[in-house]
Order: C-alpha cells, then sequence, then structure tokens
C-alpha cells in the first residue's frame, strides 16, 4: 500500500490520461458502431492502467528518473509487460481495423 503512495500525483495524472484517451474512442466507438475505435479505447484503457502501476516521473535527471521508476512500479514485470503487449496489441489492431478495413 505505501507504493501506491509513492508518485500519486504522477500515478493519478497518467491513470486520468489513458482514462479521458479510452473514453474518448470508446464513446465513438459505440456512437460511430466502430470495432476498431472500441478496440483502440481498449488498449488505451490498458495503458492508462499501466502507466497507474508504472507511473513516468518528468523531470529528474536520467539515472534518477530510472531508479525512482523501478522504486515506484507496483506488480510484477511480467504483469507489467503483459499489459504493456496487450495495450499495444489493442491499439495495433483498432488502428487497422479502422484504417484499413473502415470498421
Amino acid at each position: 500500500m505505501e507504493k501506491i503512495k509513492t508518485h500519486l500525483l504522477a500515478r493519478i495524472c497518467w491513470l486520468a490520461f489513458g482514462g479521458v484517451m479510452a473514453a474518448t474512442r470508446l464513446l465513438d466507438g459505440v456512437q460511430h458502431n466502430s470495432t476498431g475505435m472500441t478496440v483502440t479505447g481498449i488498449g488505451w484503457l490498458l495503458l492508462g492502467i499501466l502507466w497507474f502501476l508504472s507511473p513516468l516521473i518528468i523531470g529528474k535527471k536520467k539515472s534518477e528518473m530510472a531508479q525512482q521508476q523501478r522504486e515506484a512500479a507496483i506488480g510484477s514485470d511480467s504483469l507489467r509487460n503483459k499489459l504493456l503487449f496487450a495495450a499495444a496489441g489493442c491499439v495495433a489492431v483498432g488502428m487497422v481495423l479502422r484504417y484499413g478495413f473502415g470498421n
């Protein structure tokens, strides 16, 4: 529980950014019956969760930033890697569906 308090503002900001991006894509996907936009929205939601678990800390020296990110990370590396690949896959598939097939 203590790790969540570490860089809490950064965690909330990144989660909110991913959530806003997801909400706009999901709403557009549902309104326009677009599978591609909906899948892209799911990908952005997963990215928001990933960024909450492992927030990007801006404004520090690169050596300090990497160390702080490792210390602030919540969950296992395996979980975060799976979230990353699932999110990137959803965003990529959603873009292919939307722009390649017009769906």
